[in-house]
């Protein structure tokens, strides 16, 4: 072999033992840096992989740079690290390592099984994030799947503000039926599905049933006082819209001084609570005068008000009469199986008594005073407790306490056979279901200035202050045999400030209201206890308790912390 060649081949080799040393001189003098580098560009490129769904590729890549870095460092530093290791401080350390890796293992694993086991606990006065009862009996009975996209403006703070509040609403619906899924979508990002959709402003909710024909519900949030509201019964009733729950219409009559169905206005003696109540029922609302129609209609396919037919009629407060026109109008609905929602307010109601007492009841002439179960100082105003409801009907079974001003009492004025003789027609005919009671310790009387039952009118209790009505055949017709025949369905309360806007979320108020209407649309399923508005309860703190919250979070905690590492200092000096 030519010298030359070997003497180049000896060269190539030196340079080149000369380059790897350089490399491992260099590795083994930066691996520290290396290790250290490699951990934090690991742990950084986690925390992108789990919170950043679009770069989780670029990530992984990350990750494994990192962990290349870290195994080179440990590589090059093999000796000194398995010294360290065996070594007695290196066993600590090592120990301390390990429990720390078992640790934050543990807590890992406890975090995934409570995020696929989650159980939330709602903790505010107003169970603002529990569902109520009747939402989720509609949730169970879904057998199709249901999607809803929300479209909202992410630059629009107030829209931000009601997303949150339907994803709060909406992660508890899908938590209880798993037919229930939603997704969120900003229309500038997607303006194509917002089109297919039908989108035309925002914030609006597509609810639809995936692959049917059917129309997809929009329904779009309303703008009231510089606020977007949402609330429980408006995405309920778009639920039941979506699955093709037919729309049944409820009839206020005018003309008579009535509460005025939209007045909307807290605290007034509006029923525009009362009809936001019914909306989120899936209900239609309409106003009838029944000076200017004919008859109230009972049966057919149409739509708009006035000829769609009454599933309920709601005389609300009447404080004028009623024409003998129009009581003709009432009676024959009620003839035709009608069903009514009375509400009267005072004693000596000659025209609504002359219809009632065809049903076999009427209102009672004098107020009732209850001096065991009402306001404080008010005894005009009774409370009506769970013992003093008819537990077994369904209106009254679910219900709490309920509040009512100046209410009369409800009487049955049907003749009743004697004690062992045959029932006589009306007593087979109707039915009557007193639905809650003032306490034994009441009365009513006509006298207006009287606060206590020693009047020489006081009439003992307990009285009726409310009543359900189910008759075949109004009172004086023969038996009716016929298990077919249509049967007239009223309910009538002896007070209506109950159900106004002051009073409509007081204790059971509303649904109280609610349930009668349901129960007279035979809605026997939507009966429940329904959600209360959330209530902004503000900390009011003086100059003091501010600074004192202030100053403690600033320092008492690190101050504690100093001290208890003092302490163990101290006992391990």
């Amino acid at each position: 072999m030519d010298p030359n060649n070997i003497q180049q081949e000896n060269n190539r080799d030196r340079r080149f033992i000369q380059s790897q040393n350089k490399v491992r001189t260099w590795l083994s003098n930066n691996s520290l840096t290396l290790s250290l580098s490699g951990i934090v560009i690991l742990l950084a490129s986690f925390a992108i992989y789990i919170t950043v769904m679009e770069l989780r590729s670029q990530s992984m890549i990350l990750m494994a740079v990192a962990l290349v870095m870290i195994l080179i460092a440990f590589v090059t530093r093999f000796t000194e690290v398995r010294e360290a290791v065996t070594a007695r401080s290196g066993q600590y350390t090592t120990n301390t390592i390990v429990m720390i890796t078992a640790f934050t293992i543990i807590l890992l694993l406890l975090g995934y099984i409570s995020f696929e086991n989650s159980l939330r606990l709602d903790m505010t006065s107003a169970k603002q994030f529990t569902l109520a009862p009747q939402t989720k009996e509609i949730l169970k009975k879904i057998d199709q799947p249901i999607r809803v996209t929300g479209y909202f403006d992410p630059n629009d703070s107030r829209q931000e503000l009601a997303k949150r509040a339907v994803d709060d609403f909406f992660h508890e619906f899908n938590r209880t039926s798993s037919l229930f899924t939603y997704e969120f979508v900003d229309p500038d990002l997607k303006p194509s599905q917002a089109r297919r959709d039908g989108i035309q402003e925002y914030p609006t909710l597509v609810f639809k049933i995936p692959d049917s024909k059917n129309k997809p519900h929009l329904f779009t949030p309303y703008l009231f006082d510089q606020q977007f509201e949402v609330s429980e019964q408006h995405l309920v009733s778009s639920l039941l819209i979506t699955t093709g729950l037919k729309q049944k219409a409820i009839y206020f009559t005018t003309g008579h001084g009535e509460r005025e169905v939209n007045d909307a206005n807290d605290g007034s003696d509006g029923y525009g609570f009362a009809r936001r109540g019914l909306l989120g029922e899936n209900y239609r609302i309409c106003t009838v005068n029944l000076k200017q129609i004919e008859f109230i209609p009972t049966e057919g396919d149409n739509t708009p008000c006035g000829q769609v037919p009454a599933s309920v009629l709601i005389i609300a407060g009447p404080t004028g009469g009623f024409l003998n026109h129009e009581r003709d109008i009432i009676e024959k609905y009620l003839l035709d199986g009608g069903r009514l929602l009375l509400l009267i307010d005072g004693p000596n109601r000659v025209d609504i008594n002359k219809t009632l007492s065809k049903w076999g009841v009427k209102v009672a002439d004098g107020s009732i005073i209850d001096l065991a179960s009402s306001s404080t100082g008010d005894p005009r105003s009774p409370i009506i407790q769970r013992d003093q409801y008819n537990l077994d009907n369904r209106i009254t079974k679910v219900l709490d306490n309920t509040f009512f001003t100046e209410a009369i009492a409800i009487q049955d004025v049907i003749k009743r056979a004697p004690e062992g003789l045959p029932l006589n027609p009306d007593e087979k005919n109707i039915t009557l279901t007193p639905l809650a009671f003032s306490s034994p310790f009441s009365c009513y009387t006509s006298f207006k200035d009287q606060n206590d039952c020693y009047a020489v009118d006081s009439v003992k209790g307990p009285h009726v202050m409310a009543m359900a009505v189910e008759a075949k055949a109004p009172v004086g017709s023969d038996t009716v045999v016929d298990p077919d025949a249509k049967t007239t369905s009223i309910v009538i309360f002896g007070d209506s400030d109950f159900a106004s806007n002051k009073f409509y979320y007081a204790f059971s108020n509303g649904d109280f209201f609610i349930n009668s209407v349901d129960w007279l649309a035979e809605r026997y399923d939507l009966i429940s206890i329904r959600s209360k508005p959330v209530a902004f309860r503000q900390l009011i703190l003086t100059q003091k308790e501010f600074d004192f919250i202030r100053y403690s979070s600033w320092f008492l905690l690190p101050l504690g912390i100093i001290l208890l590492a003092g302490i163990a200092w101290w006992n391990r000096r």
